[in-house]
């Protein structure tokens, strides 16, 4: 998984807009096996600010989050995954770090931008393949983190007990290093490390462990070569594995003839390579990871066209080749931001996410720094955070023995609403709880569904799929005969604990580009967000009467929400049971001896063959009050054209749901006559009963008073409705001379740019007032595994 997010660096009042990408582990092609993407905002102290979920549009997981709301400033972190990435753990969820500011300064929001101080520090040691074995030269790794949990540089020096130097020591990046050494018989080592500021301690190195079986590599820029040191004779049985991303690449029986084997890199997939040692039994004795800086970069390639003036139009033209040479095939997301007033990001992009970051455990501090070069510090700080930073993610010695775990998250295919129902009463403990089933209605989105309970009185709805904030309203039911009081106890959702979040460098640097984008906010004034002036106005208009609906029109009879809480009725059906002229008996509904068609909302309720489907004709007329306990069955006369120029009866049984909503929900409900009906339905033959639901605030009140003993309302994480960037255009004389500021940061966002056949992909936005330079990000994967990442500066020069 990888997050693109438009910058990472904001102000109060911006929006992040973000496009996650998501991959498969093995071939790195993009995947949306997973219905939904969670995206999760949390502050410097690891509280949940807001968590949205991203709904897969055409295989892509876009969306945005507002900051206007926060109440807290400084430091924040973006955590993304799917319920299936919850199996490995939240090590390998997608984490980035990124800051937010307040459009003022003041004592409260003021961020410490001080030199973080840090009192004490640890260095720990990692010899390569595991251990130290006496009489071997040996690469030791080593790690300094600060008390506050971020790496520290230091230098030093390596010592015997004899006091003796025999290496010295500084970090190379991250507070990583390696050292060389080799350890002799019968002598220990520690380290003497002094911190930046002064501070000197000791640690102790591993104690050598001659009959261990290690790996040791030597590396080239062409090719590796790989070796297995012991301070006893080999042991028969021995092989060894090379894997990337679950790919095998080398699997065989270790030779002890030969003393080494040589892998070229070219013959080998680019990314994190594990080596490992294994027994006969499929035990792992050493491990060893080493990067390979294979193929896996599509190359891309961007024309800019037109001139960076104040609001004239930028055209920017996309080439994407394959490494083979071949157009490539997908799409990827585009982020244009202003240079001056965005700095640089630091996160990491997407080839180091795929390549390394989602491979190994931990933070991983601005990984984008090791592949800005390939000189000979970047290439030994890789190797060192490889050797000090463990890699789990594949549990291959249990695979080779045959040993699988099976996921305890599936793929998500579509929200679900799970609980159970509790009873009371001897009389209700002898009735079997698999003889009801739920039913649940969203009033909003006119949809029902039902799911059966098991005997200990779970249940499980799932099939739907609902933006956020939709409500849901569960009842149980009886398949046969009335339902005894039950309660219902719906579910929390459940999220993962995220684990370590990671830290936003220390960047003195950014202050320039903070004053710029404040300046910013100045310039566009009143018509910004943060600062809106309006002059007083008083308008004067004629109260004229509530414009009456069709229905409304047509009704010759009419209840009001009042009305029907006169009468006393505990549903919607003993409702119409208590109105002129309408007949309810077990079979059917009619109105003076005619069947009748039901409305909701404007909107005719579809037949369902309920009978078929097993749906119970009972229960959802019994009053949430307990008025009564009788039973609903037959809707005779419900006509509906057949397509043959005839008609089709329903029964109140096929009908069912839309006498399933509870009575406090309804605002109104009208009756038209089998005279009229045809001026609403052109080919009903008899009555119309309409039900109108209530809305806004009048329905949230209706939900807060609704008794809760046998009615549930949930309302669950839902997905995100999707928002459109807006970027204006000034394609017009007229527009171009709008006095309107225009000092946007972010100038063009674009979530998914398609590649035509030929590779090739036009963007174009409009520049703002501000003549500045340019930051274009480029992220995305194409359709064969191939990382689209490309960062350009168009300058105005």
């Amino acid at each position: 998984m990888h997050l693109h997010t438009d910058k990472d660096s904001y102000i109060a009042g911006d929006t992040i807009w973000l496009r996650a990408h998501c991959a498969d582990a093995a071939t790195h092609r993009p995947i949306a096996a997973s219905r939904y993407v969670y995206v999760e905002l949390r502050d410097d102290r690891g509280s949940l600010v807001r968590r949205i979920k991203l709904l897969s549009r055409d295989s892509v997981y876009s969306g945005y989050l507002p900051t206007q709301s926060l109440e807290r400033f400084g430091d924040y972190s973006l955590t993304a995954y799917t319920l299936y990435m919850r199996n490995p753990g939240p090590e390998y969820f997608f984490k980035k770090p990124l800051t937010i500011r307040p459009y003022r300064e003041s004592r409260r929001t003021q961020r410490n931008t001080s030199v973080r101080k840090v009192s004490d520090f640890d260095v720990s040691f990692f010899p390569e393949g595991g251990y130290l074995i006496d009489g071997y030269d040996c690469c030791v790794a080593f790690k300094a983190l600060g008390d506050d949990g971020g790496s520290v540089e230091v230098t030093g020096v390596v010592k015997n007990d004899r006091e003796e130097v025999v290496d010295t020591l500084r970090t190379l990046h991250g507070g990583m290093g390696c050292l060389r050494f080799t350890a002799h018989t019968g002598e220990r080592y520690y380290a003497e490390c002094t911190m930046a500021g002064g501070k000197t301690e000791r640690f102790d190195l591993p104690a050598s462990n001659n009959l261990a079986c290690v790996l040791r590599v030597l590396q080239t820029e062409r090719d590796f070569t790989v070796m297995v040191q012991s301070g006893r004779p080999l042991p028969k049985g021995l092989r060894l594995l090379v894997h990337c991303r679950g790919n095998l690449c080398y699997f065989r029986e270790w030779n002890d003839d030969l003393p080494s084997l040589i892998f070229e890199r070219d013959k080998l997939p680019g990314g994190v390579l594990q080596i490992l040692l294994l027994d006969k039994a499929g035990n792992a004795l050493s491990e060893r990871l080493v990067f390979n800086r294979g193929e896996e970069l599509a190359t891309t390639d961007v024309q800019i066209g037109g001139t960076l003036e104040q609001r004239t139009k930028v055209t920017l033209a996309v080439t994407a080749t394959d490494p083979d040479g071949g157009p490539a095939a997908g799409d990827f997301s585009i982020a244009v931001t202003d240079r001056a007033a965005v700095p640089a990001a630091t996160s990491g992009s997407i080839y180091s996410t795929l390549l390394l970051t989602s491979e190994l455990r931990g933070t991983i501090e601005t990984p984008d720094w090791y592949f800005e070069g390939r000189d000979a510090a970047r290439v030994a700080a890789l190797d060192a955070l490889l050797l000090t930073q463990g890699w789990r993610r594949y549990d291959v010695p249990a695979a080779v023995r045959g040993e699988y775990a099976t996921p305890a998250y599936p793929l998500e295919v579509g929200q679900e609403i799970a609980g159970r129902i509790n009873k009371g009463g001897l009389w209700n403990r002898r009735k079997k709880l698999d003889r009801y089933e739920m039913r649940m209605i969203v009033p909003r989105w006119h949809y029902s569904s039902q799911a059966p309970i098991d005997k200990e009185g779970r249940f499980a709805l799932n099939g739907f799929d609902f933006p956020d904030s939709t409500l849901y309203v569960l009842r149980p039911a009886a398949v046969r005969g009335s339902m005894p009081e039950a309660t219902v106890k719906v579910a929390r959702d459940s999220f993962p604990e995220v684990g370590t979040l990671p830290r936003v460098p220390a960047q003195e640097q950014t202050k320039p580009y903070i004053a710029q984008a404040r300046h910013y906010i100045e310039q566009r004034g009143q018509t910004d967000m943060r600062n809106i002036l309006i002059d007083t106005v008083v308008v004067t208009h004629r109260i004229r009467q509530e414009m009456k609906s069709p229905e409304q029109r047509l009704a010759s009879n009419s209840w009001t929400a009042e009305q029907i809480k006169e009468s006393g009725a505990g549903t919607i059906l003993e409702c119409l049971a208590r109105m002129p002229g309408i007949k309810v008996s077990d079979y059917s509904i009619s109105y003076r001896g005619t069947g009748a068609l039901f409305v909701v909302d404007g909107q005719l309720e579809e037949p369902v063959d309920m009978q078929a489907s097993g749906f119970p004709l009972t229960g959802m007329v019994r009053s949430s009050r307990n008025v009564s306990r009788g039973a609903a069955s037959g809707l005779g006369g419900i006509a509906r054209p057949d397509g043959l120029g005839g008609f089709t009866q329903f029964t109140l049984a096929q009908q069912v749901m839309c006498l399933s909503y509870p009575l406090e929900m309804v605002s109104r409900i009208d009756l038209i006559d089998s005279h009229d009906s045809a001026l609403y339905i052109p080919w009903a033959k008899g009555a119309v009963v309409s039900i109108t639901l209530k809305k806004g605030k009048e329905w949230e009140d209706a939900v807060a008073l609704m008794p809760s003993v046998d009615v549930a309302i949930a309302s669950p994480l839902g997905y995100q409705t999707p928002a459109e960037f807006y970027a204006p255009a000034y394609a017009t004389e007229k527009a171009r001379r709008s006095m309107v500021p225009d000092y946007r940061t972010t100038l063009y966002w674009n979530p998914t740019v398609k590649l035509d056949d030929t590779g090739q992909a036009t963007v174009e936005f409009y520049t703002s007032d501000a003549p500045a330079d340019y930051d274009i990000t480029i992220e995305g994967i194409t359709q064969t595994g191939k990382i689209v990442c490309r960062r350009s500066t168009v300058t105005a020069d």
